[in-house]
């Protein structure tokens, strides 16, 4: 019989994943407690993965001193890899961060592991959690930091990929202090990782209710001002969002475990002066949006308040996606008092679908000339329709027109603004299914959520220009 155990580790891992060990893989399990915490972690590995369906349990049982059915969980079960950060000290007594790789596998008969010195920690977490488990790690060590990022290995699905934990348990779930704290981050930010401690949070649980949450509530706020709007603005009674969960404001909790600052939910756009100032901020509106919709899982709801251009709303409306569920607020004074009307848009697709009933709030008035088709949102006091047309025809020639308007315009209620957009996102389809047009053009004197609407069910599918007015330069 071979010694393996007498192997470089080096060489013992480089041969046990060629596959040269593959028929004598029962001589090398018969030597399982003689090799280093690190080849009996591959070697755990590379039974999962290569041989589970080839290797007899009982082999493994017999090695690991455990019950057949137990060494079937092992090999075939659910399982994951995870990574917890240990403090060692190098040749000249420093003490820095290492990467510790771990296999986790639920619901075993009992506490199996390689480390045994471990097991009174193990039990910890087995009477937390209430249920047994089999633990592998790649390396020997000692303290308990392992078993915040072992409790959440094992009860959570979907681990952010840059998250890291390190932190003791009591059955309790009470997260406990741990040495070394200063290194460990130093070592997570050398290698872009986000590590979190017994100083930013208590309890184990919070840490699941965050990962394992499915629906949110998002602030996004735009303004030509400044990031004390946007502060008023979430903290505001009309706002109807979640505002904490768990421990945390829900933003802090956001940024702690899914990496989003509080700049990624407000937009401060200052004066759009330029086109290329537009476009800029277009883009920063939807990269901002896109960049919360990839980090968050489940259903977002975003809660929007816009202030600055009506044209500009039209735009973010545009870019923003049906799919998403929002609530738009409108500022507005109604009797002598200025609060935020929260708009609740819950089945956003429908704004983009053709009504077959008659239309009750819109008036349109659509006039078909040439190619180009010219729309404009007229809800509010400003009459903008003779400007509008006298600055077309110095650009286009003969283009076609299509008003939209209500009987009283500039007293919309805010009950009805959804109404009013999904109505006149409804004449645009009908017009657009009936005529073709080499270009759209825009022109509004509209409450903003109104705009937002319409572009929202318009979407970014066709040529087009849309028009802001500006008291100044026209």
């Amino acid at each position: 019989m071979f010694r393996f155990e007498a192997f470089d580790e080096n060489d013992f891992l480089e041969f046990l994943w060629q596959g040269l060990f593959d028929d004598f893989i029962e001589e090398v399990l018969k030597r399982f407690e003689l090799y280093s915490p690190k080849v009996q972690f591959e070697l755990i590995l590379y039974i999962r993965e290569r041989l589970k369906e080839s290797l007899y349990p009982e082999i493994l049982a017999k090695a690991l001193e455990i019950k057949e059915d137990d060494a079937e969980h092992i090999m075939k079960g659910d399982g994951k890899i995870f990574e917890i950060l240990i403090a060692e000290r190098d040749n000249k007594g420093k003490v820095t961060g290492k990467i510790c790789k771990a296999l986790a596998i639920p619901q075993t008969s009992k506490i199996i592991t390689n480390l045994s010195h471990l097991k009174s920690k193990l039990s910890v977490l087995k009477k937390l959690l209430g249920y047994n488990f089999a633990v592998f790690f790649e390396s020997a060590f000692s303290g308990g930091s392992f078993m915040l990022p072992l409790a959440v290995a094992l009860s959570v699905k979907k681990i952010p990929e840059d998250l890291r934990f390190t932190g003791k348990l009591n059955s309790k779930g009470e997260v406990l202090k741990v040495d070394f704290i200063k290194e460990k981050l130093e070592f997570a930010q050398r290698h872009n990782l986000r590590l979190i401690t017994p100083l930013q949070i208590k309890k184990f649980e919070t840490i699941k209710i965050y990962l394992e949450n499915e629906t949110w509530d998002i602030p996004f706020y735009v303004t030509s001002a400044s990031r004390q709007e946007f502060l008023d603005f979430k903290n505001s009674d009309s706002y109807q969002g979640k505002k904490n969960l768990a421990e945390f404001d829900i933003l802090k909790g956001i940024e702690l475990f899914y990496g989003l600052s509080e700049e990624n939910f407000y937009l401060v756009t200052g004066k759009l002066s330029t086109k290329e100032t537009w476009e800029g901020f277009c883009k920063e509106f939807y990269d901002k949006i896109n960049l919360i919709k990839n980090r968050l899982p489940g259903v977002k709801t975003f809660h929007i308040g816009i202030r600055g251009a009506v044209s500009f709303g039209f735009a973010l409306g545009v870019l923003f996606s049906h799919f998403d569920p929002f609530v738009f607020y409108h500022y507005q004074v109604v009797e002598g008092i200025p609060k935020y009307h929260p708009i609740p848009v819950f089945t956003p697709r429908e704004l983009k679908e053709r009504l077959t009933k008659e239309y009750e709030l819109i008036k349109p008035n659509f006039e078909k000339r040439g190619d180009d088709l010219v729309i404009i949102l007229n809800f509010s006091h400003h009459e903008p329709t003779a400007d509008v047309k006298r600055y077309i025809s110095e650009n286009l020639k003969e283009p076609s027109f299509l008003i939209l308007e209500t009987e009283k315009k500039g007293n919309l209620p805010v009950e009805v603004f959804f109404e009013v957009a999904r109505e006149s996102a409804s004449f645009i389809q009908e017009i657009r299914k009936t005529f073709s047009f080499n270009s759209y053009h825009f022109f509004f004197s509209c409450p903003i959520p109104i705009a937002f609407m319409v572009g929202l069910a318009f979407g970014h599918y066709a040529d087009g220009w849309i028009y802001n007015y500006e008291k100044e330069e026209a």
